[in-house]
């Protein structure tokens, strides 16, 4: 595929796909710009069409484009029949979920990935968030994170899809129903240590707003009661471990004892120690020489 480069407002056309973030809780949190864009738009696909039907009631919209219903499960189908449209017409398409903003553990990524290859811009209005929110109230190091999303509802399946963080070396993010916080707390529990701070964020910007603070043991010792969709932030791991030339190279070696190959010794050291998986590599590519 050759390089895309879309201007979304330096074009004659005004067709383009709009992504509009809705509020998580607190009403007034509804961007002025989605507002206006939504007067303006064309089309409006919507997660529910009774929840935003009752959102712009509330707001007093002048809503004049079509609301149609879109998705997980059509957003396929429904996508590419309006894309299409979108681009023959040269309509304004606007895209909103239940709640929060579209493509971020809710649909909208494949509407996206569609208008991109039918060269309409996409054009994302920033607004609330609910991993952003509680990220920043963390008190953890943001420099780096990973956003994990919804976990896996079965046990064994959630542990296997944790263990691949146990050492990660950046803060993580995860969403949970509430009537499955428990289960999993136990299992953050099981692959990260009870000693690992967290926070837990839930009802964001609502009434009932609360953040819990504290290391997985502390959390799960209060037998707390959760309500309403969780965000769970695992800090980093404290593990500090600074290694010489000398202590890497010992670890291959041992690795290789095992049976392993130099390629996979290095990357798996790497990762689990959060090195440079190149400079493992190098560093190491003499034990290639050895092992003939």
């Amino acid at each position: 595929m050759s390089v895309k480069n879309i201007f979304a407002f330096k074009r004659e056309n005004r067709g383009a796909l709009y992504l509009l973030p809705t509020p998580i809780g607190n009403i007034k949190d509804f961007p002025l710009r989605c507002k206006e864009v939504l007067a303006e738009a064309d089309i409006i696909l919507c997660e529910d069409t009774r929840v935003s039907s009752s959102l712009f009631k509330q707001e007093g919209l002048d809503i004049k484009g079509d609301l149609i219903s879109c998705y997980s499960q059509n957003e396929q189908a429904k996508g590419e029949q309006i894309i299409k449209r979108a681009v023959k017409e040269d309509l304004i398409i606007a895209y909103c979920s239940d709640a929060g903003t579209p493509g971020i553990s809710d649909p909208g990524s494949l509407l996206c990935k569609m208008a991109i290859e039918n060269d309409l811009p996409v054009i994302s209005v920033p607004g609330p968030t609910a991993f952003i929110l509680a990220l920043i109230s963390s008190g953890f190091d943001t420099s780096r994170f990973t956003f994990v999303g919804f976990l896996p509802t079965k046990s064994s399946s959630r542990i296997k899809e944790l263990n691949k963080y146990s050492n990660a070396s950046e803060v993580l993010i995860f969403y949970e129903a509430p009537h499955r916080m428990e289960e999993t707390l136990n299992d953050l529990c099981k692959v990260f240590g009870e000693q690992r701070r967290v926070l837990i964020a839930r009802e964001l910007t609502k009434i009932y707003e609360n953040r819990i603070y504290g290391t997985l043991k502390e959390v799960i010792d209060e037998e707390l009661v959760f309500k309403g969709e969780c965000v769970i932030i695992v800090d980093k791991s404290a593990k500090q471990i600074d290694f010489s030339d000398e202590d890497i190279i010992k670890l291959v070696k041992e690795r290789l004892f095992e049976g392993e190959s130099l390629s996979s010794a290095c990357r798996n050291i790497a990762e689990e120690y959060s090195l440079r998986k190149n400079y493992v590599y190098k560093l190491c590519l003499f034990l290639s020489d050895d092992k003939k």
